[in-house]
């Protein structure tokens, strides 16, 4: 069990000083090709207005020449060829004209493609990655699949936090091949409508010990089961789908299609599936500790489709700044970001990060980039402790300077200050000498 600082339980069983410290090392690392997005950007929005004022020069030439040759334009029969040579030089300077515009255009297009946002998207996902394959935010909802009817298996994950979603593809290993159901748990027996030989459908029991699972899904309360009777080979099967308020059942054919609609399952039956269902779960619950980040959704648009990737690792960090605020409140050592874990036997473990280190992370962002992390409390400035003493017990102030004991009650009367004596510094007056005369005389005239 993990505590705050100051002993409080800490709402989520995992070393959250380390999820923060990646945190915060991956989003400074997606930061990063974003402050170059932002210098690229800068370039092309410049220039474009160079191009736009030289777009408006050239606009004004053209003007210019065909004013100047306008003249020259008029049907003349006495000058024809003035006429012809006017046409020319005129026809000849739109061209050019407007070779100069395509090259103005081309230049600005090529600069406002380097500063397209999708340009970063890679790289924030490259940096992100580190935090999603091992970590995740809080209150993350996981959903896993796991799929081995096709060529080679199939196994992916998804990690839904407030308004992002990581997708990731697991490893398979060591689940390459369909596992019998009495291996994931015993005596799972279902009851199912056959035909008897009449022809009258009559519910009968089936052991399904024999048969093997083939696909496993798991949502929030919810799996998905998939059997098939023979594992080496197409055979029919069936899909269980068990949660909190019961299962259902549904026929497969051999190709693995579904065969009419999904049935309830019998009450008595519902334990012996979610049973399997736990036991799938329990087995393949350690794909997801081997996973890789492929993808990141805000909203409903991938990383890729977003017009600014920075709200990303913003997103990550706003997810995360309220529990870190709150161990910054509870961290009774000044400076520091501490958790407590209890390790048995009457002990605690204590888990720290200083704030100084974290800020030197991200240290050399702009401004812009470095505010998150200053929101969320984990800047390297130096705080109060947690705990402090009201102000009606805290001691007096000690004067500056050498402190001097006050006299004794009574003691300016019996012993009076004695009276400045005559001579004394307190009555001294500045007196000037006489000057000589012959120097009086000489001032006097």
């Amino acid at each position: 069990m993990y505590r705050y600082g100051d002993g409080t339980p800490f709402p989520l069983d995992e070393n959250f000083i380390e999820t923060l410290t990646s945190a915060v090392e991956a989003c400074t690392g997606a930061f990063m090709p974003l402050t170059e997005l932002d210098s690229r950007r800068d370039n092309a929005k410049v220039g474009r207005g160079d191009a736009d004022r030289e777009l408006a020069k050239l606009t004004e030439l053209e003007k210019s020449l065909t004013s100047a040759l306008s003249s020259y334009m008029v049907p003349d029969k006495k000058a024809m060829q003035a006429q012809g040579v006017a046409q020319k030089t005129l026809a000849t300077a739109k061209t050019a004209l407007a070779q100069a515009r395509a090259q103005v255009e081309g230049r600005v297009t090529a600069l406002e493609a380097q500063a397209s946002a999708s340009t970063a998207s890679d790289a924030v996902l490259h940096a992100l990655r580190p935090f999603f394959d091992h970590h995740q935010l809080p209150n993350a909802k996981w959903i896993m699949s796991w799929d081995v009817r096709g060529i080679e298996p199939v196994a992916n994950a998804v990690a839904t936090s407030g308004r992002l979603m990581a997708t990731f593809t697991l490893q398979p290993d060591p689940y390459r091949q369909p596992i019998r159901v009495d291996q994931l748990a015993e005596s799972v027996i279902v009851h199912m409508m056959k035909k008897g030989l009449l022809g009258k459908a009559k519910p009968a029991p089936v052991e399904l010990g024999k048969y093997v699972m083939v696909a496993f899904e798991k949502k929030s309360g919810e799996h998905v089961i998939t059997l098939r009777e023979k594992p080496d080979r197409s055979s029919l099967g069936l899909r269980f789908t068990v949660g909190d308020k019961g299962a259902t059942w549904q026929s497969l054919s051999a190709n693995g299609d579904p065969e009419g609609d999904y049935n309830p399952l019998d009450t008595e039956d519902v334990d012996g599936i979610r049973r399997l269902g736990e036991g799938a779960s329990k087995a393949l619950k350690d794909l997801v500790t081997h996973r890789t980040l492929t993808d990141i959704t805000l909203g409903s648009q991938d990383l890729a489709q977003l017009p600014e990737p920075r709200i990303v690792p913003m997103e990550v960090l706003s997810q995360l700044t309220p529990l870190a605020r709150t161990i910054r409140e509870r961290s009774r050592m000044s400076g520091e970001l501490v958790l407590k874990r209890d390790v048995g036997g009457g002990r605690r473990e204590e888990l720290f990060v200083p704030r100084a280190q974290l800020a030197s992370k991200f240290a050399k962002l702009p401004m812009e980039y470095r505010k998150p992390f200053e929101d969320m409390g984990i800047a390297g400035e130096d705080t109060q402790p947690a705990i402090q003493l009201p102000e009606s017990m805290r001691p007096p102030a000690r004067p500056a300077g050498k402190s001097v004991p006050p006299p004794p009650p009574g003691a300016h009367a019996a012993h009076p200050p004695p009276p400045p004596r005559a001579g004394t510094e307190d009555q001294k007056t500045l007196v000037g000498a006489p000057l000589p005369e012959d120097l009086e005389k000489a001032l006097k005239d």
